[in-house]
């Protein structure tokens, strides 16, 4: 968050060993070198200079521009959020989510899942298939998004092995005009919305 969400070092290639060495444990230094390495392979993958390009050509489309590198569409949701400022947060298929971008307006809970209604969870259901809505975040006043969510996975120890899920979902400024299809909040706990049919306990904020 200090770095505005993006490693500019990763574009070079080079991991920032100082600033990880920095970090008060171990725990906090294996979780920073995972994040520096993903940084690392992703800039690899899609060059900053190519991917401006084709961001401006095509657009913040995760599945077009992961199609154009012959990447993943996860690996383009970060190159987006780290470009363009666009929001993100990626859950593995427990649902914890394991990054979290924040967006003005798009409330994200500090712990713990977030709404169930969000496309990112939808999309944990349908691997490889592209999710997208216009949402209404609860709030004042209430902010309408685009949200754009995938998932995908991988099997570790071959045929036989285990499924892992990884889902993403980008949260964009939704077009003018644009009528939300989904009313959201940003978890069940401090959401103000009555009578919402995937809650899954009390607001504080209702009582």
């Amino acid at each position: 968050a200090a770095r505005g969400w993006r490693l500019e070092e990763a574009e070079a290639g080079v991991e920032d060993a100082a600033g990880i060495a920095g970090l008060a444990t171990e725990a906090a230094r294996a979780l920073a070198r995972e994040v520096a390495s993903v940084a690392v392979a992703d800039a690899a993958a899609m060059p900053l200079a190519a991917f401006q390009a084709a961001l401006a050509e095509l657009g913040p489309d995760p599945v077009a521009l992961a199609a154009r590198f012959g990447g993943d569409v996860i690996a383009a949701c970060r190159r987006i959020s780290g470009l363009t400022g666009a929001g993100l947060v990626i859950c593995d298929g427990a649902g914890a989510m394991i990054h979290r971008r924040p967006l003005p307006g798009f409330a994200l809970p500090r712990a713990g899942a977030g709404c169930a209604l969000w496309p990112l969870y939808a999309a944990l259901g349908r691997p490889m298939w592209p999710i997208e809505a216009v949402a209404e975040m609860a709030g004042q006043p209430p902010q309408r998004f685009l949200l754009r969510a995938w998932c995908q996975t991988r099997v570790v120890g071959g045929f036989g092995g285990v499924e892992l899920r990884e889902a993403a979902m980008l949260m964009l400024p939704a077009p003018a005009g644009a009528v939300a299809s989904l009313e959201i909040g940003p978890t069940c706990r401090i959401c103000p919305r009555a009578g919402c049919a995937g809650r899954r306990e009390p607001s504080i904020l209702t009582g």
